[in-house]
């Protein structure tokens, strides 16, 4: 085996070990609701946001949805204002089996009156270091635990500094405010006690040449600039910054390299990939953006998609790519709008609602076609990606899944899809579950039996028939009288704080203001969990009317609430029943059993007592005695008891942290509250089928497999590679040459992109717009006029950069 040969197995062994055998197949999201050129009307764009759930929520427009179906694992976002709860968009996209990219703030680099470009000489430790703790806080990290959220990938560090902080002539600067802005990072990483597994640093560089580059590399697109920043990671002294940190440690162990283009695949070899596996044989990198609308040879958007994921498949190294763009971006104008693959429709919307103060509307779904082949260019990404695609005749018609549960809905469903008894049966189908019911697989013909004469353009069946009708339970449903009411994951955090006071007001036993438990308090939708499971057991009659609240509440089974498990449901499933008095008395004195008493008992001796049960027929035989009459007194009574290990005076729990963790009563260990995926709901009448690769940044192999890969497929695709290296380094020597790069501008701030058949790109003034007010309760940590790097890949992606 060669050293080159040696040198590619290392990698793709760590490749794999590191992040997984999958392809990082991404979509940049940016969904700016604005439809006229030149013009922003929003101040804001931050899409992470509650604010802008009607996006990419399930039960709205369903971007998410819509990603997954093409084939995406991840999701690139680009705004983010640190200040905004960024936790409900994890979840979502962690349901939907994908994670996110999530790149910070321009605003404290370049556009706050403390901005570190003008005011700290490039030394960005204190504005990212206090905007990262704002993001580990409002949601980065798991809910009630210091790790990462398991839908959170990479963290883009900053997006094109070479175009922005403050060009790219100028790297010692670039690189100093890159390496400081990490050494904030990780310090707020300590600050916060965040462990476990870490998510992975990039910095995303546009793909021009950097002559000013002395690290190495500067003859070729990105390459100058990953090198430099690796010198400065690895003695920052040298770039006139004192590391708190080891940056060289942080850089071998979490660190990714990135890059934006808008070259074609047939590009990214000769232009980049050879030398790069060269210069940096051990570090991945990732197309942050790729898409180029222009392609040359009469080559098609599917051809060139699937070339370069074939070239990621051949290079280990190269983790995948993040198509760019979701959406149109009409209010760049120009060139800009040839990247979105969706267009948006003004005949049909998901809502006009407030974004941060700006009213903006939902426009539906319309698919770009590729002016190659005619092919709608999601159609094109759906088959290089493997998804099963969307049934575009749905994206701006009423949706039977989403439609709202009241009569006027009915009425729509009915008038959209006459007589079809299928699409009826998706919306009575929500009712069932909204009553606590289940319609099994094998039900669906009888579902759709019932539903058929509410679909009939001549029926006079109404909403509130179907409603009477299902509340019998039959048969054909499966019904859990462990059902509960709580907050709807899928309505407007608005609408669910709105919800909350219309509940606070009508109870008569409950006080919000003293009784909610401290636990469930500061969270909109711990809150919900609580307030809503407590007045619906106040008065438990008609769910559809008293566990509704202005549709901020969802009556439904276990199965359905323990997937996110919040502990603040108050029900009588004794393993999610929230862990307080009134949770006590729903699960365990209203009548439980002995089995379920002692889940909900060792859930007490592990969460409340921070110690386990050692000794299954101990707790056994403690749960077939009349139980304990409140928490606390059963919290006194399993303190004396002898299976309860890990206390001060018990025996130490026979078992470590790194047992295999287990819910079941019969089996022991150490107990936790598992957290299911739900199915991925289909979108159209396809069904939806998960990829069978999984996450790209799972750890999947160990040091067997490592050896394995080392010993036999690394060193053949090692071989394939360095064949692949020859042949385009002798076609050179030939005369074949790729496209021409060159950098014969001295310019201080921007840096000729490699675009083929366009000129580089000129700086552009920023349009001035006024900022409006602050929001209340909103830190001004976002703001100032929109920045653009020019009508390539800018940082300022969607105006005003939070």
């Amino acid at each position: 085996m060669s050293a080159r040969q040696a040198l590619q197995a290392i990698a793709l062994a760590l490749t794999l070990a590191r992040f997984g055998a999958d392809l990082l197949k991404g979509i940049s999201y940016g969904p700016v609701p604005c439809l006229v050129e030149g013009q922003i009307c929003i101040h804001q764009d931050d899409f992470m946001a509650p604010a802008a759930k009607q996006f990419w929520g399930s039960h709205f427009r369903g971007d998410l949805d819509v990603m997954r179906h093409l084939g995406a694992n991840h999701v690139r976002l680009y705004g983010n204002n640190p200040v905004n709860q960024h936790r409900t968009f994890l979840d979502q996209v962690n349901v939907l089996g994908m994670q996110a990219i999530i790149g910070m703030s321009d605003y404290p680099y370049t556009q706050s009156e403390t901005n570190c470009m003008t005011t700290s000489a490039f030394d960005c430790y204190a504005q990212i270091k206090e905007a990262y703790l704002l993001n580990l806080k409002n949601g980065f990290l798991q809910e009630d635990a210091n790790e990462y959220h398991q839908g959170l990938a990479q963290v883009i560090v900053i997006n094109e500094p070479d175009l922005k902080l403050p060009g790219i002539a100028q790297p010692q600067s670039f690189v100093k405010g890159i390496i400081s802005a990490v050494d904030g990072m990780l310090d707020a990483e300590k600050e916060m006690g965040v462990h476990g597994k870490m998510v992975n640093f990039t910095v995303t560089f546009s793909f021009g040449i950097c002559s000013a580059c002395t690290a190495g590399g500067n003859d070729k697109p990105g390459l100058g600039q990953m090198e430099e920043l690796r010198a400065g990671f690895q003695n920052p002294s040298s770039y006139g910054y004192v590391a708190k940190n080891d940056l060289a440690t942080f850089y071998k162990e979490r660190f990714i390299n990135s890059f934006n283009t808008a070259n074609p695949a047939a590009d990214i070899e000769p232009l980049f990939l050879i030398d790069y596996v060269e210069a940096f044989p051990k570090v991945p990198v990732v197309i942050q953006e790729y898409h180029c609308p222009h392609l040359p040879d009469g080559k098609t958007q599917e051809e060139d998609l699937k070339e370069i994921l074939d070239i990621a498949r051949q290079y280990p190294l190269l983790l995948g790519i993040s198509f760019f763009e979701y959406q149109v971006r009409y209010d760049k104008g120009g060139s800009e709008t040839e990247f979105g693959m969706f267009g948006l429709r003004k005949n049909f919307s998901f809502g006009t609602f407030s974004y941060f103060g700006d009213e903006v509307t939902a426009y539906c779904l319309k698919p770009q076609i590729g002016k190659e082949s005619g092919t709608p260019v999601p159609t094109a990404l759906a088959r290089a990606f493997g998804g099963p695609g969307v049934d575009y005749s749905r994206l701006c018609i009423p949706d039977p899944s989403k439609a709202q549960l009241n009569e006027d809905g009915l009425l729509q469903i009915r008038k959209t899809y006459p007589g079809d008894g299928k699409e009826m049966g998706i919306f009575l189908g929500r009712i069932v579950r909204h009553l606590g019911g289940q319609v099994p697989q094998s039900a669906d013909s009888s579902l759709e039996s019932f539903s058929a004469p509410y679909a009939s353009s001549s029926s006079a069946k109404t909403f509130s028939d179907a409603v009477a009708a299902l509340s019998e339970h039959p048969t054909w449903a499966r019904w859990d009288p462990q059902v509960a009411c709580y907050g709807d994951r899928e309505a407007l955090a608005s609408d669910v704080g709105n919800g909350i006071g219309m509940a606070c007001n009508g109870m008569k036993t409950f006080n919000c203001t003293t009784d909610l438990p401290k636990m469930c308090n500061g969270d909109v939708w711990k809150q919900a969990d609580y307030v809503f499971s407590m007045a619906y057991n106040e008065n438990p009659t008609d769910p559809m009317v008293n566990c509704n609240f202005n549709g901020a509440a969802v009556f439904a089974d276990s199965q359905i609430y323990g997937t996110f498990n919040s502990g603040c449901v108050v029900s009588k499933n004794p393993a999610f029943s929230a862990l307080t008095e009134d949770g006590y008395k729903e699960a365990v004195l209203s009548g439980g059993s002995p089995e379920g008493d002692s889940l909900y008992y060792r859930r007490v001796a592990t969460e409340l007592l921070g110690a386990d049960v050692s000794d299954l027929s101990g707790l056994q035989a403690f749960s077939e005695r009349p139980p304990p009459k409140s928490l606390v007194a059963l919290q006194t009574a399993l303190k004396a008891e002898d299976f309860v290990c890990g206390l001060p005076g018990h025996a130490d729990c026979p078992w470590t942290t790194t047992t295999p963790p287990t819910t079941s009563t019969t089996t022991l260990g150490p107990l936790t509250t598992t957290r299911a995926r739900p199915t991925i709901p289909p979108l159209g009448p396809d069904s939806f089928e998960e990829d069978n690769g999984g996450s790209s940044l799972t750890m999947i192999v160990g040091a067997i497999a490592v050896v394995v890969v080392l010993g036999g497929v690394g060193v053949a695709v090692a071989g394939m590679m360095n064949q692949k290296a020859k042949r385009i380094k002798s076609e050179k020597s030939q005369g074949r040459k790729a496209r021409p790069v060159s950098n014969d501008s001295d310019s201080e701030s921007e840096s000729p992109l490699v675009k083929p058949g366009r000129a580089a790109p000129q700086p552009r003034p920023p349009p001035q717009m006024p900022f409006g007010q602050a929001q209340p309760g909103y830190v001004q940590f976002g703001g100032g006029p929109v920045v653009s790097a020019g009508p390539g890949f800018g940082g300022g992606r969607a105006g005003p950069a939070f």
